[in-house]
Formats: structure tokens, C-alpha cells, sequence
């Protein structure tokens, strides 16, 4: 079977490790594993995993206390390997995970553990199309820098839309705003100097 991509899954617990590593590969996905206090105490060699495995998915476990947990998470992730990189969270508190990851574009999906499993697979898949879709978009030209969207929460998937679908919209959006600039740009050439409007 062809995996449908490389997920990196850092986590405290080395039973978790296994059950998330066993449904993620049952999912159709490769995945290699680190335990969080081996990173946190030096080893075991990120940049190192990164270089070896390019995941394009990195899922990562935050327990309290969260405002320093998540200061190791943001330390992991500032290292350069790390920038292109997707990150689903899985948190016992995901309410909490959330507000501290609220204008965070590269946080994908925050799910919490308490929910049924099959949610993991799904945020990890959207992640990965996601991450494929912005590579193949990278090389086309943004006049207006508008960005990709890079995150859903919860509330996205209650009302039905996907990162596809709002990254569709931004895309309709852009095109209008192109095109109204460049029917203004035509209005301003028609008042120049080869164009009187005198009465």
C-alpha cells in the first residue's frame, strides 16, 4: 500500500506513542515517533529525524502546564527544519490549547483526546492534503500576498468548511479584487491627456 505521507508524532506517553502510531499507519500514513521529555533532555536529535523522514505532519501532545508546554512546543518548531512543517495538537484541555494557538497559522487543528480517534486521522489527512496543496500553489504568483490558510479549528468542520473550500473562496476573492483593479487601472488611462473630458 502507498503511504499517503511521512507524520512525525512527538508525545509523553510511550503507550500513546504505540496506539496513535498503530491508527495512523492503519490510516495508509508512515510515522516516526520521538518521546517529548527525550527531546526536552537532548535525546533525541530533531533536526536529525527531520532531515532523515521530511514529515509533512507533525503531531504533537500538550498537557499542563500548558503556557510551558507550549513555550517547548514553540522552541521545537522555531528550528529551521522545522518552518514548512504542519502541526496537528492533541491535548487533554483542547479549549485551552486552542486560545494559546489562536493567531497561530501553522497550527492546523487542535483535537482533543477525549474525542473519538477516527478525529485525529481526519485532522492529520487534511493536514497533509493541505501541506500538498500549498507546495504545488507556492510557485504561482501572489499579486496581493494574500495567504493560504493554514489552520481550522473545531468550528470550521461544524460548519462544513474545509481547508479546501475556504482556500477556494480566498482564491475566488483574489481574482475579483484583481479584476477590479484592473478595470480601475483602464478608467484612469481613459481621463488622460489623449482622452478630454472637457464639456
Amino acid at each position: 500500500m502507498t503511504s499517503l505521507g511521512v507524520v512525525a508524532l512527538f508525545h509523553s506517553d510511550h503507550d500513546a506513542i504505540v496506539m496513535i502510531s498503530r491508527l495512523l499507519e492503519s490510516a495508509g500514513f508512515t510515522v516516526v515517533s520521538a518521546s517529548i521529555p527525550d527531546v526536552r533532555d537532548g535525546q533525541c536529535d530533531v533536526d536529525a529525524l527531520m532531515t532523515r523522514h521530511d514529515p509533512s505532519v507533525v503531531v504533537y501532545d500538550i498537557g499542563p502546564p500548558y503556557a510551558e508546554n507550549w513555550a517547548m512546543f514553540e522552541q521545537l518548531r522555531a528550528r529551521p527544519l522545522m518552518c514548512e512543517r504542519r502541526f496537528v495538537i492533541t491535548a487533554v484541555n483542547a479549549t485551552e490549547v486552542e486560545r494559546l494557538a489562536a493567531h497561530d497559522e501553522r497550527v492546523f487543528e487542535v483535537v482533543d483526546k477525549d474525542s473519538d480517534l477516527g478525529e485525529l486521522v481526519h485532522a492529520v489527512k487534511e493536514a497533509a492534503r493541505g501541506r500538498a496543496l500549498i507546495r504545488a500553489d507556492a510557485a504561482a504568483p501572489r499579486p496581493n500576498g494574500m495567504p493560504m490558510p493554514e489552520r481550522r479549528f473545531h468550528d470550521d468542520r461544524r460548519e462544513g468548511w474545509t481547508p479546501n473550500d475556504i482556500y477556494e473562496k480566498l482564491r475566488e476573492k483574489r481574482e475579483e479584487v484583481e479584476a477590479e483593479r484592473r478595470r480601475a487601472g483602464r478608467r484612469a488611462t481613459d481621463y488622460g491627456p489623449d482622452h478630454s473630458n472637457a464639456a
